[in-house]
């Protein structure tokens, strides 16, 4: 083989090579109940179809590819034939070999032996901490746990797959259910069916509990692991597998956090595998008094609110505001008239927003109504999306730092900007479909959000968010 003959064959084998890497490393996407037609491939609007006229269009286009091949093949001393193998190669890869690579490597990733024995050491913790939850509420019994969340798993598939919303109703709560139905909407618009079918027991290791006694704050995380079928029927009765499957069976790897609905458990979020690792290194906490650092956070808060200026007098009035030195300065300088400037009841306050923030991407969004005024609540959760199309999810966000650059204690109420530097899971997600709009559900970034806080009168949180600022790379 000549050397021009070989160097053809190396760029061939690069092009393909980095395709495959490519598709690999590609996020997964829902694998049942609950995910959106982004996922399927081929038929409908989303995936393909055809419109008016769009079988010439097809005929045309596959005209012009032969005669394409035709001309390569044609090419003098061999060439023509090498591009040709290597184009074979790469369409071989990308419907048969690299969907079960994809595959490989996803299981590999997620369900290697270093994270299975970390998954298992976490599950031991999480038993051992059960146990004396369970001495208040058997709820928590680590055999009634895993049981609930099989069965629970189980009515799910069946509720989704048979599309029965009323049945979804008793087992999903509802904001996850509004994200949800938004998703079937989007199914029936298409005239597309997906049917989920579970095709053995699904395992289920107990990763995760927040036991504090409040019906709207008990929760418990679990690790589920399941093979099925998952498949669209469209509405000529076509069989449209998921994006990257080569066939209607999946292996699914989820996370789901339950939240206590009287005596039982309902799903509150879903998180894919590495979008939802995280729940191996949250807080446990067995009882209501085990979460010391919440304890420390309103113990600091009660205190500041103690310290405040009398009630009906202005900031401005006792504080003097011919301040120096940076903003950060300037709070620390006010909060001696005023204990709720302290840095530190500040970072309070924003580290309870962040948190909050990650729980209203999929359960309720009380904590943060009480903490963000409208305008800020909708540009956190859309991201100036007025229409509510798409929703901004962040998950596992970890508080990195927290600057203040602003302050004025003449206004009325008194403000401080701040920005936050977060670290964690960010993207723009399609509600209906679920298409990632932005952002990666995989990968986790840094950004930085500015915030501007209004002192209120509310005594547990006396900083509410009022200006929310797109974020901005950390």
């Amino acid at each position: 083989m000549t050397r021009r003959r070989r160097r053809w064959l190396v760029l061939a084998i690069v092009a393909a090579l980095s395709l495959l890497v490519a598709l690999i490393v590609a996020p997964a996407a829902f694998a049942s109940a609950g995910g959106g037609t982004a996922g399927f491939g081929g038929g409908g609007g989303l995936g393909g179809g055809d419109g008016g006229g769009g079988g010439a269009g097809k005929a045309f286009a596959l005209y012009l590819i032969f005669r394409v091949l035709i001309e390569i093949a044609l090419l003098g001393h061999g060439k023509g034939l090498l591009v040709l193998i290597a184009l074979g190669l790469l369409y071989w890869l990308y419907r048969s070999g690299l969907p079960k690579l994809q595959a490989v490597w996803q299981a590999r990733r997620e369900g290697g032996r270093a994270q299975r024995r970390h998954t298992r050491e976490r599950e031991r913790k999480v038993e051992l901490a059960a146990a004396e939850a369970a001495d208040e509420d058997q709820l928590f019994d680590p055999e009634h746990v895993r049981i609930a969340a099989a069965a629970l798993f189980n009515q799910i598939q069946f509720a989704w797959d048979a599309g029965d919303r009323i049945r979804l109703r008793g087992l999903v709560a509802p904001a996850l259910l509004a994200e949800w139905e938004r998703r079937l909407d989007e199914f029936d618009r298409e005239g597309w069916r997906n049917h989920v079918e579970p095709l053995e027991e699904p395992t289920v290791e107990y990763v995760g509990l927040v036991h504090k006694g409040d019906q709207d704050e008990d929760r418990v995380a679990v690790r589920i692991e399941s093979r099925m079928r998952d498949y669209v029927v469209d509405r000529s009765g076509r069989h449209i597998k998921r994006r990257g499957q080569f066939t209607e069976t999946v292996r699914l790897r989820e996370y789901w956090i339950l939240q206590r609905r009287d005596d039982h458990w309902v799903l509150a979020s879903v998180e894919q595998g590495a979008e939802g690792a995280h729940v191996l290194k949250d807080r446990i906490v067995q009882t209501e008094w085990a979460d010391e650092g919440a304890m420390r956070d309103e113990a600091m808060v009660q205190q500041a609110v103690a310290d405040a200026v009398p009630q009906g007098t202005k900031v401005a009035e006792v504080a003097d505001l011919q301040f120096t030195g940076d903003a950060r300065s300037q709070a620390n300088d006010l909060s001696l008239a005023d204990g709720r400037f302290a840095p530190d009841v500040l970072e309070i306050a924003a580290r309870r927003a962040v948190a909050a923030w990650a729980d209203a991407v999929d359960g309720p969004d009380q904590s943060l109504r009480q903490m963000a005024a409208p305008v800020a609540l909708a540009e956190l959760l859309y991201a100036g999306d007025h229409s509510g199309h798409t929703r901004v999810v962040v998950r596992a966000p970890e508080v990195q730092q927290i600057r203040i650059i602003g302050l004025d204690a003449a206004q009325e109420p008194a403000t401080m900007t701040i920005d936050v530097d977060i670290r964690g899971c960010r993207y723009i997600q399609d509600r209906d479909t679920t298409r990632i709009v932005s952002g990666s559900s995989t990968r986790t970034v840094s950004f930085t959000e500015r915030w501007t806080l209004a002192l209120t009168d509310d005594q547990q949180n006396p900083w509410r968010i009022t200006d929310v600022r797109a974020p901005t790379a950390a």
